[in-house]
């Protein structure tokens, strides 16, 4: 640890740090992690419990001069949720590090309020929302974003018609710890007044204005043999102080013309003593206009560097290592998630820690490359994407659009592009993903809680499932209209869209989900998680899988990629590269469509990365980029990387097209093929199975018996024949059971499954082989076909 400290204090500006991996030097955790000035999160008194939730979408703002005290502002219902010294935000790391538990205040708590909207026009003050989660509505009040200036957050927000300003602070005063709030409020319209929801108070406390100089005063509330002194700066005209339902409320006049206040909430003392806030009050200077935080502040964060590794190209495939900056001056616990490119080439990653980065010197030979961090304090975020030169990064709590206004690699501006989103009160309800169509649409997904419960069924009310589980989203471009196309989803960690707006997505094994698979999305579908149906009646069927990945090939895939790239193998255009986090490794998804129906064959790739895989796109050099992390469930050794994938142009040694035919299967390769080998229906094993739909969570790595419902074992699968094609490129396996039309593959309902539907799932085929091709190379695979229809095309020679 005191080498980490020691880095810092060496930087200066315009130097660049030699970042190595030091495993022994990282702590490896959120508590340690200098998150910047704030940190976003849903931020709980207890962790055990989602009763003591205090806050959905908090963000934590360092106040003052030691980071010691902090803010929490509430950009659902626009109110200050508490405010505590002693410490930032505490992780339990022991609950897959750091992501099932909520970080608590790690300190005393200082003032709250309760879950109400923190402003009002009417001067009543409720939750006006149908669900305890999400925004209020735009006309009530609106959550703008945050500025950045220095260690100072600006927010910005509406009411009503009014825009407000506001910036928490924090003050040592004598012995007193005294937090401040400063806004800045355009006029009111019509007949609107504005009242603001200060800090929770007792009901029978008594209220004492006490003047000091013109604008300036303070408040003093007392219960018992305690007060609490709040202090009152700035010109607004006739205010009025009263308690409400347990609450210090501020009515303000009617205004006619911008203005700005401060309130500087001293703690609670015992006695009368209010003598500290007359001094603090008779000395303290004009106000300043806050505005000026809106403009760009210094960059934080000094630019590290470290050497890529080139990877071996003696095979099809070479995978380079983008090295992370680990340590880093900041403990920066980098576990990346998602990834985009700008249009020079430079990349932009994200962290579920919070963080967003800059990556420069890609090129094709790499060496050195440059990390600059360019943005903090995010909730969880998932996904990210570039737009015309902008930054927008999918959050639990909303997109964000963050903005370099001098363009000195750091984000001024966290602009709430869309926060219509729920933030509710399970760990697993991740947002995921970021993807855009053509036209500039957005698109999401928001996975489920684990175990999940519907409203009024299971557990009580605080683990229910929210509308906007299970569901993906498209957000217009201008970030105004958010609907949901899609439902059905349980665990979407993976989208991609195609040039034609084709979308897919990966599952994970789960309740209602027998294995992991790969979706074609089908607008307005249901894609077979029943708790995310959102309807009154259970669905009969769901939109089938691209393809069903077996537990024991991928416990855990995540983004599945149209192969787009000009530098790879053409064979492989349009088909599919399928990103595991579970396994860290990639694996191919080869599809046909047959009657309108997208089915394919899934087969690893040899190569495995660091840390599990998340996300990966294909740069403008044509080469995959993939980013990934470790947590729960992953073989990965590191707990985030960042890789290149090249082809070097050697042979594939893998099918290019694996097609389904009237009477039988087709693998076609890239190479001719050994015929005598080829042929021997000894060198192939093929196998069956189906999978039932059940609540049951996963099928416990049971495969079921399609020719004997009930039967938890595969069935053999008899090759009649093999025949080889003309160019001996394409092995034909005839199986006559695959008659044209579409698979029936219905077991009933088994009594030892909870609550099964009858369905037919898909046929799902496994075909172990052992060939040469004509050169002596020796070809083998594992590979699991998915069939819903077979077509009536006849294999050709």
């Amino acid at each position: 640890m005191c080498s980490v400290f020691a880095l810092a204090v060496i930087l200066s500006p315009g130097t660049s740090l030699q970042a190595q991996v030091q495993p022994s030097l990282i702590p490896d955790n959120m508590n340690a992690m200098d998150h910047g000035p704030f940190a976003t999160s849903t931020i709980a008194y207890d962790p055990v419990t989602t009763n003591n939730i205090a806050v959905h979408k908090g963000i934590a703002v360092k106040v003052g001069n030691n980071s010691q005290a902090v803010m929490v502002f509430d950009t659902d219902l626009l109110r200050v949720s508490s405010a505590w010294t002693g410490g930032f935000l505490y992780w339990n790391m022991d609950e897959r590090n750091g992501l099932e538990d909520w970080p608590t205040p790690n300190g005393f708590t200082h003032f709250e309020t309760g879950k109400a909207t923190g402003w009002s026009l009417e001067k009543e003050f409720d939750d006006p929302r149908t669900w305890p989660y999400g925004p209020i509505k735009k006309e009530r009040g609106n959550y703008n974003g945050l500025y950045v200036n220095d260690k100072e957050v600006l927010f910005s927000y509406s009411i009503g018609e009014s825009e407000i300003l506001e910036t928490p602070g924090f003050e040592q005063i004598a012995t007193h710890d005294v937090f401040t709030r400063t806004f800045k409020v355009s006029p009111t319209q019509k007949e609107e007044t504005l009242s603001l929801r200060v800090l929770q108070a007792p009901s029978g406390a008594s209220l004492e204005v006490v003047p000091v100089a013109n604008s300036k005063g303070y408040l003093k509330i007392k219960a018992g043999n305690n007060t609490r002194v709040i202090g009152f700066q700035g010109a607004v005209g006739d205010v009025k102080w009263r308690i409400k339902k347990s609450h210090l409320i501020l009515d303000l006049p009617k205004l006619t013309q911008p203005v700005q206040f401060k309130l500087a909430i001293g703690p609670i003392t015992s006695g009368e003593e209010s003598g500290y806030m007359k001094k603090y009050l008779e000395q303290a200077s004009t106000l300043r206009d806050i505005s000026e935080l809106k403009k760009p502040g210094p960059d934080q964060w000094k630019t590290l560097q470290t050497k890529a590794v080139m990877g071996q190209e003696d095979g099809p495939f070479a995978v380079d290592e983008l090295t992370l900056p680990i340590p880093n001056p900041w403990n920066s616990y980098l576990r990346l998630t998602d990834i985009d490119f700008f249009s020079d080439g430079r990349a932009v990653v994200t962290s579920i820690s919070g963080d967003v980065w800059i990556v420069d010197g890609i090129k094709d030979n790499l060496e050195t490359l440059s990390w600059h961090r360019y943005a903090t304090g995010l909730y969880q975020p998932l996904g990210v994407k570039v737009v015309k030169g902008q930054v927008y990064v999918t959050g639990r709590d909303q997109i964000t659009r963050l903005h370099d206004y001098n363009d000195d690699g750091f984000a001024d501006y966290y602009e709430s592009f869309n926060n219509d989103l729920m933030a509710s009160t399970n760990f697993h309800a991740f947002t995921m993903n970021l993807e855009t169509d053509a036209q500039g649409n957005f698109y999401f997904a928001k996975s489920t809680p684990w175990p999940p419960y519907v409203q009024g069924e299971g557990l009580p009310k605080n683990e229910e499932l929210t509308p906007h589980q299970g569901v993906l989203f498209k957000l217009s471009p201008d970030g105004e209209n958010l609907e949901i196309i899609a439902s059905g989803l349980r665990n979407p960690n993976g989208l991609d869209i195609n040039t034609d707006g084709e979308m897919i997505y990966s599952d994970n094994e789960g309740n209602w989900v027998p294995t992991s698979k790969v979706h074609r999305i089908k607008k307005g579908g249901f894609h077979g998680f029943i708790p995310s149906a959102h309807q009154p009646d259970k669905p009969k069927s769901f939109v089938p899988p691209i393809s069903w990945v077996p537990h024991y090939m991928d416990n855990s895939p995540a983004k599945p990629m149209f192969i787009t790239s000009d530098q790879w193998p053409k064979e492989l255009q349009d088909d599919l590269i399928l990103a595991s986090y579970g396994r860290a490794n990639l694996s191919l998804i080869l599809k046909e469509e047959v009657d309108g129906v997208w089915q394919g064959a899934h087969l690893s790739l040899p190569y495995i990365f660091k840390s599990g895989l998340e996300r990966g796109r294909f740069h403008a050099d044509g080469n995959l980029y993939v980013t990934g992390m470790t947590s729960w469930q992953c073989i990965g050794e590191d707990w985030g990387s960042f890789h290149r994938m090249r082809y070097t142009g050697k042979p594939l040694n893998i099918p290019v097209a694996i097609n389904t035919k009237a009477g039988g299967i087709e693998l076609r390769f890239s190479q001719t093929l050994d015929p005598k080998i080829a042929v021997n229906k000894e060198n192939y094993a093929l196998k069956k199975w189906t999978y039932p739909w059940t609540r049951q969570y996963g099928t416990r790595g049971k495969l079921y018996s399609v020719d004997k419902p009930g039967v938890t074992k595969p069935d053999l699968v008899q090759v009649r024949s093999i025949r080889l094609s003309k160019d001996r490129k394409s092995v034909f396996l005839e199986i006559p059971e695959l008659k044209p039309g579409k698979i029936s593959t219905s077991i009933g309902v088994l009594e030892e499954l909870p609550e099964m539907i009858e369905a037919s799932l898909g046929l799902v085929i496994s075909i172990n082989y052992q060939i040469s091709a004509d050169d002596g190379v020796e070809l083998n695979q594992f590979i699991h076909k998915t069939i819903h229809r077979v077509p009536t095309e006849e294999f050709k020679k």
